[in-house]
């Protein structure tokens, strides 16, 4: 089962949506999405989840992804899942088929995995794309993290309680962060972690490993890369993803305000980072 967290205060899916739930069916899973911040589900939206047979919902805008996650959670949609993927439209892809990505993760015997794991600010899963086993997702660690009580949280507190807690929550039960790609044993990121989806994001698209872009490097581009502007390049023509939806998402989606600007520290690290990513 897929549980797709997505904001749509229109009430509508775009395109790059609607692509990447397309390709989260062809992996076989039950797919839920959650439309936060409308009230009303177009019936353009509503007639592409029928086609798909997605199941649609909608509710007020709260608590980022795990306030709509537990939504989900709250109406016993899970109870017979056998693993748990949560996802999210906060990336442009998939630009490389999904299915054998799963296949190479083991999704269906895997206590706990995901496509990226980081050592940035403490180890982590990066929560846009994490399944459980129905195992882990009943720990009581597990369930504590879920249960929160996002709505009335800030952005920060939610990473630190959600993204960062549901890790520290599997790590405490004395299960591994498998993922796809990790910076877990890698001797230079234990001194100076990054966010992989900003200094490793050709890499990841070229080898079709971790095949998506972030929006927040697209739209906001935090620490000032020069190479962002070629992100078109990457996007193979076989995937079957359109650039120009990225480019209508970027005219419609202007850069937003940052709370915490990058600091030239930061953004050497991160130039130096992805100089050394165009080689891999």
């Amino acid at each position: 089962m897929c549980l797709f967290a997505a904001y749509a205060p229109n009430g509508n899916l775009p395109p790059y949506t609607c692509f990447y739930l397309k390709n989260l069916k062809l992996c076989g899973l039950n797919v839920h999405v959650v439309l936060s911040g409308c009230s009303v589900i177009t019936e353009k939206t509503r007639q592409f989840c029928y086609r798909h047979t997605f199941t649609v919902w909608h509710r007020p805008n709260g608590g980022l992804d795990f306030g709509a996650w537990r939504f989900l959670i709250d109406k016993g949609i899970t109870r017979a899942a056998p693993y748990i993927l949560f996802a999210n439209d906060s990336v442009f892809g998939p630009l490389a088929p999904l299915p054998p990505l799963l296949r190479t993760l083991q999704a269906d015997t895997q206590p706990a995995w995901g496509l990226v794991a980081s050592r940035a600010v403490t180890p982590h899963l990066q929560s846009w794309f994490v399944g459980l086993s129905r195992t882990t997702f009943e720990q009581d660690a597990v369930q504590r993290v879920f249960s929160l009580p996002y709505e009335s949280m800030t952005r920060e507190e939610i990473i630190w309680h959600g993204e960062l807690g549901l890790s520290v929550a599997l790590r405490s039960a004395g299960l591994s962060l498998h993922a796809l790609w990790t910076d877990e044993n890698n001797a230079f990121a234990r001194l100076f972690p990054t966010n992989p989806m900003h200094s490793h994001w050709r890499s990841f698209v070229r080898s079709g490993r971790v095949p998506f872009l972030k929006q927040e490097l697209l739209r906001d581009n935090p620490f000032a890369l020069p190479e962002i502007k070629n992100w078109r390049s990457l996007i193979p023509a076989k995937s079957g993803f359109d650039p120009d939806w990225i480019e209508s998402y970027l005219a419609q989606h202007p850069p937003r305000s940052l709370q915490k600007s990058s600091t030239w520290k930061g953004r050497a690290l991160y130039k130096m980072m992805n100089m050394l990513d165009n080689f891999r």
